[in-house]
């Protein structure tokens, strides 16, 4: 007689959600609510640090694009407060140290750079950085959602991470058209070079892609 397999009894939702391991069997379900509580800090942390660039920027499209994302910011943070409760959980921010790390090499930059001709292309590097973390979290905050059948605040990210990569893409258009070129000094005397529109377009730098 051959004995039929046993029949594997079917996971729930919250089954399937949970890594059991070393950590107290925490698993994805743990793991998405600390993304979102990391990305609530991230986002309030922004709309303090956002107001600084836009003032130590000089070209009117990059004050323009900053004040517009700044607008956006405020926006998520209201959008992140939703998503909290779409999954039953309060709005809670926890600590993020990767965003207070860039936010702060912002700041340095800023002072370093601030007055001088790279000093717009140096407000784009450090809001890139921002935008760049951001986005990588995001996204793998909306396929945790998609995983764990949390379809509003899927909906709800996804239109965050739109802006997000729309606000990224026109930061590299400014940094591209505008900044870099202009940023560019003589390496013996130190003074400006002329400006994109004057340069030949195949010396652009390509550093944001």
């Amino acid at each position: 007689m051959t004995n039929s397999p046993a029949k594997i009894p079917a996971k729930s939702p919250q089954d399937v959600s949970r890594m059991h391991g070393t950590n107290k069997g925490k698993g994805l379900a743990d793991l998405f609510l600390h993304g979102i509580q990391d990305i609530y800090y991230a986002e309030k942390k922004l709309t303090a640090a956002l107001p600084k660039m836009i003032k130590a920027a000089k070209s009117q499209d990059l004050v323009d694009a900053l004040t517009g994302h700044l607008s956006e910011t405020e926006e998520h943070v209201q959008i992140v407060q939703e998503i909290f409760q779409s999954i039953g959980k309060p709005a809670k921010a926890k600590k993020c140290e990767a965003i207070d790390g860039i936010v702060n090499e912002a700041d340095s930059i800023m002072k370093e750079f601030g007055g001088t001709p790279a000093g717009d292309a140096a407000i784009i590097f450090a809001g890139q950085a921002a935008e760049h973390y951001e986005i990588t979290r995001y996204g793998s905050l909306r396929a945790f959602a998609d995983i764990l059948k949390y379809s509003d605040a899927s909906k709800l990210i996804a239109g965050i991470l739109k802006q997000e990569k729309a606000a990224d893409e026109k930061l590299t258009q400014i940094a591209e058209d505008q900044v870099d070129l202009a940023a560019i000094v003589d390496p013996v005397d130190g003074s400006e070079t002329k400006s994109a529109n004057e340069k030949d377009k195949k010396h652009r730098w390509y550093l944001w892609s």
